[in-house]
């Protein structure tokens, strides 16, 4: 289990350029926000809340000292704190050889080196999933969001004092929590769920006594909470890939998660067991108390980018679970639709549209 460390940290870490060095993602851009459309808003918020008796049950003093941020805004919890707790990044420059004969040639190649990508990593990932800790109850995570939006109501609240308003207020944050409440799904065989043809297909398993908490934070932006017997192990971040619309995966890994997660990340590889096929490339770091996090480019098949954040202590128990790569399904233009997939669709605000569960 990890305990966040509750300081969001500088993650700008981009190097001036050396003019006589090549090196690994020259790109100086700043990337975008994390949640342009956040939670605080009050018709784009997180479909996260809990009833008056969620948000006061015993399940909500399970506080670790920290309320769980309203948005995934990486960005601005790093132009909040400044870089002094980040290990130090140095550039290495290394003299590599090509060709042969009378194409042979020398020169410096150069990159960044983390003098403690461990440490980087887990500062990284405590701030993105500050206010969570391994092993929180399902009914501690829902609480926890709850918080998040019983306090953005809040604050609209205290600017009005035209009972009307107030009254339209509360029927909001009413709806809103009734939609978290309908966002906690049991992977149950006999339910007929419609997940198994999703995005999140391969995260979880059936009659396994598993289960999730999935919100909505904007158009841009849907967070998926696993649960195994009761404990959160896998927190995954579904980015539309609007997001960043003028870049490709490659930019965001190197100008937004390098930033916030480390310069080294491991490429890692996913086979076919019999052809030795490459299935899927995605990028991975590892934090101090085995604490995970993967980048998967899943632009072409489901329109977005995901981060999995993941115990990997529970990780080793339970089996590593990667995402859909099959592409074999049909998927709309609308976010809710490349998200959801062909059996599953949602509306604007986010809910899930019902229809006929799949064939078994």
């Amino acid at each position: 289990m990890f305990k966040p460390v509750f300081i969001a940290t500088a993650l700008g870490l981009l190097l001036a350029a050396d003019a006589g060095c090549k090196k690994k993602g020259e790109e100086t851009e700043q990337p975008a926000e994390v949640a342009d459309d956040g939670a605080t808003k009050k018709s784009k918020g997180v479909s996260e809340a809990n009833e008056d008796s969620l948000i006061s049950s015993p399940a909500a003093s399970e506080d670790s000292g920290e309320a769980a941020p309203a948005t995934t805004d990486m960005d601005a919890a790093a132009k909040a704190e400044g870089d002094k707790k980040r290990p130090e990044v140095k550039e290495v420059c290394k003299k590599k050889t090509t060709g042969k004969g009378k194409a042979k040639k020398t020169e410096n190649v150069c990159e960044q080196v983390d003098s403690n990508p461990k440490l980087t990593a887990s500062l990284g990932i405590a701030a993105l999933t500050k206010g969570f800790e391994w092993g929180m109850s399902t009914d501690a995570v829902l609480a926890k969001l709850g918080e998040a939006v019983n306090k953005s109501f809040d604050e609209q609240l205290k600017e009005t004092k035209d009972p009307m308003v107030q009254d339209r207020i509360r029927k909001e944050r009413s709806e809103q929590i009734n939609e978290l409440k309908k966002g906690n799904v049991k992977f149950n065989g006999s339910t007929k769920h419609k997940w198994g043809v999703s995005l999140i297909q391969y995260e979880f398993a059936d009659d396994s006594n598993e289960e999730m908490v999935w919100i909505k934070e904007g158009a841009q932006l849907r967070k998926f909470y696993f649960f195994k017997d009761g404990a959160l192990w896998k927190i995954v971040y579904a980015f539309n890939k609007e997001k960043w619309p003028d870049k490709d995966y490659t930019s965001v890994v190197d100008n937004s998660f390098k930033k916030w997660f480390g310069v080294n990340p491991a490429a890692k590889t996913k086979q076919d067991p019999k052809t030795a096929a490459v299935l899927l490339r995605y990028h991975e770091w590892v934090g101090e108390k085995n604490e995970k996090v993967r980048s998967f480019d899943l632009t072409e098949v489901h329109g977005i980018i995901m981060i999995a954040v993941i115990d990997g202590n529970a990780e080793a128990t339970i089996g590593e679970r990667l995402p859909n790569m099959k592409g074999d399904h049909t998927f709309g233009g609308d976010v809710g639709d490349v998200l959801g997939g062909s059996d599953v669709a949602y509306d604007e605000n986010g809910k899930i549209i019902e229809g006929k569960a799949p064939p078994k």
